[in-house]
Protein backbone atom coordinates (compact mmCIF):
# COMPACT_ATOMS: atom_id res chain seq x y z
CA UNK A 1 0.00 0.00 0.00
CA UNK A 2 1.58 3.73 -0.91
CA UNK A 3 1.04 6.44 1.22
CA UNK A 4 1.11 10.01 -0.10
CA UNK A 5 1.64 13.14 1.49
CA UNK A 6 0.32 16.98 -0.16
CA UNK A 7 1.61 19.69 1.48
CA UNK A 8 -0.89 22.96 0.73
CA UNK A 9 0.87 25.84 0.48
CA UNK A 10 -0.18 29.72 0.16
CA UNK A 11 1.34 31.80 -2.74
CA UNK A 12 0.11 35.29 -2.71
CA UNK A 13 -3.03 34.70 -1.86
CA UNK A 14 -3.78 31.56 -3.84
CA UNK A 15 -3.75 27.84 -2.17
CA UNK A 16 -1.41 25.42 -3.87
CA UNK A 17 -1.67 21.76 -3.56
CA UNK A 18 2.50 20.33 -3.44
CA UNK A 19 1.03 18.08 -6.86
CA UNK A 20 -1.68 18.29 -9.18
CA UNK A 21 -3.16 14.54 -8.38
CA UNK A 22 -2.81 11.49 -6.48
CA UNK A 23 -3.48 7.33 -7.72
CA UNK A 24 -7.07 6.22 -6.82
CA UNK A 25 -6.00 2.75 -5.21
CA UNK A 26 -7.67 0.78 -2.56
CA UNK A 27 -5.77 0.99 0.39
CA UNK A 28 -3.47 3.63 0.20
CA UNK A 29 -3.49 6.42 2.41
CA UNK A 30 -3.41 9.94 1.50
CA UNK A 31 -2.21 12.74 4.09
CA UNK A 32 -2.59 16.51 3.43
CA UNK A 33 -0.35 18.61 5.56
CA UNK A 34 -0.55 22.36 5.58
CA UNK A 35 2.60 24.33 5.04
CA UNK A 36 2.65 28.27 6.55
CA UNK A 37 -0.45 28.83 4.48
CA UNK A 38 -2.83 29.58 7.21
CA UNK A 39 -6.44 28.40 7.26
CA UNK A 40 -7.05 25.61 4.74
CA UNK A 41 -10.14 24.15 3.93
CA UNK A 42 -10.66 20.95 1.63
CA UNK A 43 -13.81 20.35 -0.64
CA UNK A 44 -14.28 16.98 -1.76
CA UNK A 45 -16.39 16.05 -4.70
CA UNK A 46 -19.22 13.31 -4.01
CA UNK A 47 -17.38 10.78 -5.95
CA UNK A 48 -14.56 11.47 -3.78
CA UNK A 49 -16.64 11.64 -0.29
CA UNK A 50 -17.67 7.91 -1.00
CA UNK A 51 -14.27 6.72 -2.38
CA UNK A 52 -12.32 8.06 1.37
CA UNK A 53 -12.45 7.13 4.81
CA UNK A 54 -13.44 8.63 6.92
CA UNK A 55 -15.69 10.05 4.35
CA UNK A 56 -15.16 13.83 4.48
CA UNK A 57 -18.68 15.30 5.67
CA UNK A 58 -18.61 18.47 4.48
CA UNK A 59 -16.06 21.26 4.13
CA UNK A 60 -13.12 19.63 6.43
CA UNK A 61 -10.54 22.35 7.64
CA UNK A 62 -7.28 20.76 7.55
CA UNK A 63 -5.10 20.45 10.84
CA UNK A 64 -2.15 22.73 10.66
CA UNK A 65 -0.26 20.83 13.98
CA UNK A 66 -0.05 17.86 11.68
CA UNK A 67 -1.70 15.71 8.44
CA UNK A 68 -5.20 15.17 8.00
CA UNK A 69 -4.90 11.13 6.88
CA UNK A 70 -7.31 9.67 4.40
CA UNK A 71 -7.56 5.65 2.89
CA UNK A 72 -8.83 5.18 -0.62
CA UNK A 73 -11.97 2.45 -0.25
CA UNK A 74 -11.87 1.77 -3.90
CA UNK A 75 -9.33 1.50 -7.61
CA UNK A 76 -12.60 2.34 -9.67
CA UNK A 77 -12.63 5.11 -11.96
CA UNK A 78 -14.75 8.40 -10.78
CA UNK A 79 -15.02 12.08 -10.68
CA UNK A 80 -12.57 12.53 -7.88
CA UNK A 81 -11.31 16.09 -6.90
CA UNK A 82 -10.62 18.51 -4.47
CA UNK A 83 -10.15 22.10 -3.96
CA UNK A 84 -8.77 24.31 -0.95
CA UNK A 85 -9.97 27.44 0.61
CA UNK A 86 -9.25 29.31 3.51
CA UNK A 87 -13.02 29.60 4.75
CA UNK A 88 -15.51 26.61 5.52
CA UNK A 89 -18.35 29.61 3.71
CA UNK A 90 -17.17 29.54 0.49
CA UNK A 91 -19.05 29.13 -2.58
CA UNK A 92 -20.17 25.71 -3.36
CA UNK A 93 -18.52 24.13 -6.34
CA UNK A 94 -19.50 22.52 -9.55
CA UNK A 95 -16.96 19.99 -9.37
CA UNK A 96 -15.49 18.23 -12.74
CA UNK A 97 -17.76 15.27 -14.08
CA UNK A 98 -14.52 13.34 -16.14
CA UNK A 99 -13.71 10.34 -14.74
CA UNK A 100 -10.75 8.97 -13.83
CA UNK A 101 -8.06 6.98 -11.25
CA UNK A 102 -6.21 10.07 -10.07
CA UNK A 103 -7.67 12.54 -7.47
CA UNK A 104 -7.48 16.02 -8.69
CA UNK A 105 -5.89 18.28 -6.93
CA UNK A 106 -7.52 21.33 -7.69
CA UNK A 107 -6.41 25.35 -7.60
CA UNK A 108 -8.80 28.13 -7.14
CA UNK A 109 -6.63 31.17 -9.16
CA UNK A 110 -9.63 33.63 -8.48
CA UNK A 111 -11.24 33.68 -5.34
CA UNK A 112 -14.63 33.66 -6.88
CA UNK A 113 -15.15 29.65 -6.37
CA UNK A 114 -14.02 26.73 -7.96
CA UNK A 115 -14.02 26.99 -12.26
CA UNK A 116 -12.77 23.13 -13.22
CA UNK A 117 -9.49 22.94 -14.88
CA UNK A 118 -10.15 24.83 -17.02
CA UNK A 119 -11.99 28.09 -16.28
CA UNK A 120 -10.18 30.15 -13.75
CA UNK A 121 -8.02 27.45 -12.31
CA UNK A 122 -5.38 25.18 -12.67
CA UNK A 123 -5.74 21.42 -12.01
CA UNK A 124 -4.06 18.09 -12.15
Amino acid sequence: MAHTEVFISNDAGTLVPSQPSVAVSNGDTLAFSVSNAGPVVAFFSPAAITALTPAPTGPIPLNPQGPTVFTFTTSDSGAYSVFFETTVDAAVPDFPVTKSNFLLLEIDTDGVGFGGPINHSRGG
